[in-house]
């Protein structure tokens, strides 16, 4: 199955983005968005799976770095 996720960014102007994925991604998971690291906050299925692909929406939020 290739997932296509559409990322949205919230906290933070960023375009996000749309990607082709071989897993779903999962909240609490971690991405990278044009070299910054964001937190996956939620998933949702966009339109039911159609043949090998899967339609997601993802929103993420800036991952706050400690130091």
């Amino acid at each position: 199955m290739i997932y296509k996720v559409s990322y949205v960014v919230v906290g933070k102007p960023h375009p996000g983005a749309i990607v082709n994925l071989d897993a779903p991604p999962r909240v609490g998971d971690r991405v990278q968005l044009s070299g910054e690291l964001f937190e996956v906050t939620e998933v949702i299925d966009l339109i039911p799976p159609r043949g090998e692909f899967a339609y997601l929406h993802v929103t993420c939020r800036p991952v706050q770095e400690t130091t």
